[in-house]
């Protein structure tokens, strides 16, 4: 039997009683001074102003599309289904503490099982990053990392076993949140930071995005469907500003180009799909859910679907 979750759709709305906090605002002029870092946050009740104190800070050095490429694509993990395809690929973003090999390997056999290639993209090592120094959002933010979403993108759609016109993004934690930023660039195609523009062929291709424990920013219109799934115990990420987000949606759906779809899961925990959580995640308090798990993939299996049907209109 699923767990009890709450699930909110652009077109239809299932609620329970759950307090209401404000979304996350848009990146600020000048905001307060917050928490030092990621866990003070946390145990101050103050994570969204740390986002959003860290997002109007964030700062790049200027680089290019081919130097990424150069940088990530050797640690690029592939995993491919039998056969000579072409197969869809979807883009697997680990989070801040880096990949977990237990989970990067489950969910690329759970897509691989499914008839899609997974490409598991490294942000960190190949950038010899720490990586306590990411999860306190003092480099590497989501708005810069969204270069990598497109540097792996243009890689996938050169390998001849994948279909160019059948791709998607599944992103965990700050993977979650540098999909959502890249959503927001890809609206008005502006470049993430440190590129001077956006590439050609961007989001071609990208039909959804999956995305874990993250948080929920300001609304995008990219028309790429996008389920949200959310943790009610998370300690870092409130599932209140996303429900919020959600029900925004509701009153003015026009403002959000594709199908928004959030699932809050009763009692999960950040990293909740982890079944080996790695000792960062312990250390959170982090439990691994297999029925919470088992729901996100149910939700995925649907929107699959449409990942793998024949080609439609292109995002740009």
């Amino acid at each position: 039997m699923n767990p009890w979750r709450m699930v909110i759709k652009a077109a239809s709305l299932w609620l329970t009683a759950l307090g209401l906090a404000l979304s996350i605002p848009a990146v600020a002029a000048n905001p307060e001074p917050g928490a030092s870092d990621l866990e003070e946050a946390a145990e101050s009740d103050s994570s969204e102003a740390f986002f959003a104190q860290a997002r109007s800070r964030a700062r790049a050095p200027a680089t290019s599309l081919a130097e990424i490429q150069r940088l990530l694509v050797p640690d690029i993990r592939v995993y491919r289904p039998e056969g000579p395809g072409p197969f869809p690929g979807i883009l697997l973003l680990h989070g801040c503490s880096g990949p977990t090999p237990s989970h990067e390997s489950d969910w690329a056999r759970f897509y691989a099982e499914r008839g899609v290639v997974t490409l598991a993209v490294d942000s960190l090592g190949p950038r010899q990053l720490d990586w306590e120094r990411v999860c306190n959002l003092e480099t590497l933010t989501g708005r810069e990392r969204a270069a990598d979403i497109l540097a792996a993108l243009d890689y996938a759609r050169s390998l001849p076993f994948i279909d160019p016109e059948r791709l998607a993004l599944s992103g965990f934690s700050h993977g979650a949140w540098t999909i959502w930023e890249f959503l927001l660039l890809a609206s008005d195609q502006t470049p993430p930071l440190g590129l001077e523009e956006w590439p050609p062929g961007g989001a071609h291709g990208v039909r959804a995005a999956f995305l874990f424990y993250g948080p929920c920013l300001e609304k995008f219109s990219v028309p790429i469907p996008t389920l949200v799934f959310q943790a009610e115990n998370d300690r870092y990420i409130d599932e209140a500003a996303c429900i919020e987000h959600a029900q925004q949606l509701q009153r003015d759906p026009v403002v959000q180009g594709g199908e928004f779809e959030l699932h809050v899961f009763s009692g999960a925990t950040h990293t909740f799909d982890h079944a080996q959580p790695n000792p960062a995640n312990r250390a959170a308090g982090s439990v691994h859910d297999p029925q919470a798990t088992r729901a996100a993939q149910e939700a995925i299996e649907r929107v699959l679907k449409t990942v793998r049907a024949p080609a439609r209109n292109p995002v740009p």
